[in-house]
This record gives structure tokens, sequence and C-alpha cells, in this order.
């Protein structure tokens, strides 16, 4: 269990944080799969800011801001696996506010003294001062995994598939398994150079698939490729923020 009590000047100052303008933090985030030729790892630093509600414990006009890429896995046979900025679970919320509350949900996973109830600015904030202080790494659970996807052809974004955790041989072939998930925090330059894996070319055919289909059958709510995983998905799950520090 984490010692709160020894970091009580860290938890201090971030709920003081509450009343100015915002709070950084930046983690990496860490895939690694078992493959037939070794282990494959890819790993991904985000840095997520909070700018904070007007009053103590007030979330109200609370924004998260999120700086960052998906994570890319190279695995055998020249396919990639994409660790997506948002979660696998939509209950857990938007990019921003996943990558947010990540640390806050992995901690409390933990038994850290905020376990229990529902989750309040303060809450977060505590947990990432916390973090901050404790340069805290830790193993992800399942519930926590982001969104698996991979594209059956590298420039067809139509290709994009969900992959389950669990079944990554399914997609890669026998022997692939994803051994694991784990998220510190870090000090390193937010990563950068997914753009040499889908640029902006893709981007565009992505973008003329959508619009396209915003004519047929209805637009957004009656066309079923909006329920679809391309449909739901955008650039902004694979990057978002400004490049550079």
């Amino acid at each position: 269990m984490w010692r709160w009590m020894a970091i009580s000047e860290a938890l201090l100052l971030s709920a003081c944080g509450l009343l100015y303008p915002s709070d950084k933090l930046r983690h990496r985030i860490t895939v690694n799969v078992d493959t037939p030729a070794g282990i494959r790892e890819g790993s991904s630093v985000i840095e997520t800011r909070v700018e904070e509600g007007k009053s103590w414990g007030d979330a109200s006009g609370t924004r998260f801001r999120l700086k960052g890429e998906a994570v890319a896995v190279d695995l055998p046979g020249g396919r990639t696996l994409y660790a997506l900025l948002r979660p696998a679970d939509s209950g857990l919320g938007d990019a921003s506010g996943y990558q947010t509350r990540l640390l806050w949900e992995a901690l409390r996973g933990r038994g850290s003294s905020s376990a229990g109830g529902n989750t309040s600015a303060m809450d977060v904030m505590e947990a990432r001062a916390a973090a901050k202080e404790a340069k805290v790494k830790l193993e992800l659970p399942a519930h926590l995994y982001p969104l698996l996807v991979t594209f059956r052809d590298p420039a067809d974004p139509a290709s994009i598939t969900r992959v389950e955790p669990s079944q990554l041989a399914a997609h890669f072939g026998a022997g692939v398994r994803l051994r694991g998930m784990a998220v510190e925090v870090t000090d390193a330059a937010v990563t950068e150079g997914l753009e040499s894996r889908l640029p902006d070319r893709f981007w565009r055919r992505w973008a003329a698939t959508h619009k396209a289909q915003m004519s047929l059958n209805g637009g957004i709510m009656r066309n079923p490729f909006f329920q679809s995983l391309a449909g739901n998905l955008s650039r902004n799950d694979f990057r978002e923020g400004e490049k550079g520090p």
C-alpha cells in the first residue's frame, strides 16, 4: 500500500493546484509481446495536463489535455500491433480522460487510500502527485488495457481490426501472445514518429472514406459504417496534441 502520509506535502501542493491553471505529468506505456522470434516491445511517452475547476473539490470547468501517440509493436511478418490512446472499455472515458485517470486507476488497484467510491478531481490530482513523488511503475491490469488494433493491409484504413488481448495468435500467428503492459512516470520527451508508419496520405484516405459514408444510408445516425470500428475511430485515437516538448 502506498504510504500517503509520507508524501503529504506533495498531496497538499496537488490540492492547491486545483486553484491554479494546470498540472502536467508524463507517463510511459510499454507493451510486451511474446513471439517465436523472442519478445517484441513497444512504448510511448504521453503527456497529460489537467486544467482544474474553480474551487476546492469542484470539477466544474476541469479539462483534460493530451499529447502523445499510440504504442506501436512490430511483430513478425511485417505486421504491427497498436495500443491506442483510448481505452478498450468505453466506460473509462475518452482518450484524454482515460490517460489522465490511468495512474489513479492503477494505484487504486494496488490498494491505495483513494480506493473505492466515485472518482473526483481531487482523487485524480492526489494520485498524480503520489505517482510523481514515488516515480511509480505499475503493471496494468487487463481491465485498464488500451484498445488494441492492427491493419490487415497497412496502407488501407478500412482493414483496421480490433485485437483482443487474449487473441493475438489469431491475428499474428501461432506463438504470438501478449505478455503484459506497464505504465510508469517519466521525464522523457513525448514520443514522436508515428507519421512514418501512418503518413498523411493514409489519413486523407481515412477522411475520404468517412466523407463518402456520410452521404450514404442516412448519415451518422443510420449508416451501419458508423457503428463499426473504422467508423468510430479517428486520427486522434492514434496521435493527439502538438509536436515538440
